[in-house]
């Protein structure tokens, strides 16, 4: 822990109010040795307590003093008289008493203004909490998201590297709406399950959504629609027990029974 945030952790206070524990004191003393910051720190607080109290203070009255040496039985310039022997001690009475309830006050004040002190701090702790514990729950939550896709990665790689599944490669039509657009279908010809990556396809509005066909056949057949992950797509869809070829296009939300050509984005053969 650097000098600066030592002097944030409170220890100043704590020992400057005695509140430390004797290590803590001990730590203490050492780093105000060791770091002219902590020492500056120290002596700071050490004189907005001492301002404090002086300003809080109250003045006894300036007759309080020659009450009292009257009523010991002495004047003010001069020495107590001396003890006789057998002679009963003099009480003070009413003069040393409100003298004593002007001590009394005093520290009152002091305490009061320690304990504000203290409860100010501690509200700042709670908040400096509450501020940390949101920020664990947030990288928590970002941790658990990063987990999630490294799974979802490793899934689709082990899927990919697996010698039974036929990889077809779909670019993009000539007359698509977007000619540039890729996807990749990858097809287990033991289990005949459908994968598909999207490599490259546009965000489609709201009601629409993307519908893979196989052609069977020379006639489509319905593989399944699907949404598009913003960061990574590799999504299962319907077993198929052979194809000649995959295409996908865009239909209404829902998918169609019959895909719409003119919306026909990638297609590719089945090769081997």
């Amino acid at each position: 822990m650097n000098p600066q945030e030592y002097i944030l952790s409170g220890i100043v206070e704590s020992y400057v109010l005695g509140l430390a524990s004797p290590e803590d004191s001990a730590e203490f003393e050492r780093m105000c040795d060791a770091h002219h910051e902590v020492r500056a720190a120290r002596n700071a607080f050490e004189l907005q307590v001492e301002q404090s109290l002086i300003h809080q203070k109250l003045e006894p009255p300036r007759v309080l003093k020659s009450r009292i040496f009257s009523e010991i039985g002495m004047e003010k310039d001069k020495q107590p008289p001396g003890i006789i022997a057998n002679t009963p001690a003099l009480i003070p009475r009413k003069g040393f008493a409100r003298y004593v309830a002007a001590a009394s006050l005093i520290m009152l004040l002091g305490s009061v203004l320690l304990n504000l002190y203290l409860l100010d701090q501690y509200k700042k702790s709670i908040a400096q909490y509450k501020e940390l514990i949101a920020t664990q729950t947030q990288i928590a939550g970002a941790n658990q998201v990063m987990q999630t896709k490294l799974e979802t990665y490793e899934n689709a790689l082990g899927l990919m590297k697996n010698p039974k599944m036929a990889i077809v490669k779909m670019p993009g039509m000539p007359a698509s709406p977007a000619p540039s657009s890729m996807a990749t279908v990858y097809w287990n010809t033991e289990s005949k399950e459908v994968y598909l990556l999207v490599n490259q396809l546009p965000m489609p509005v709201p009601d629409k959504q993307y519908q893979l066909w196989a052609i069977v056949n020379g006639h489509p057949v319905d593989v399944g629609i699907f949404d598009m992950d913003k960061n990574f797509s590799f999504i299962k869809l319907k077993t198929i027990p052979k194809a000649e070829a995959f295409a996908i296009t865009l239909e209404k939300k829902g998918g169609s029974t019959t895909p719409t050509m003119d919306a026909m984005y990638v297609m590719g053969k089945v090769t081997g």
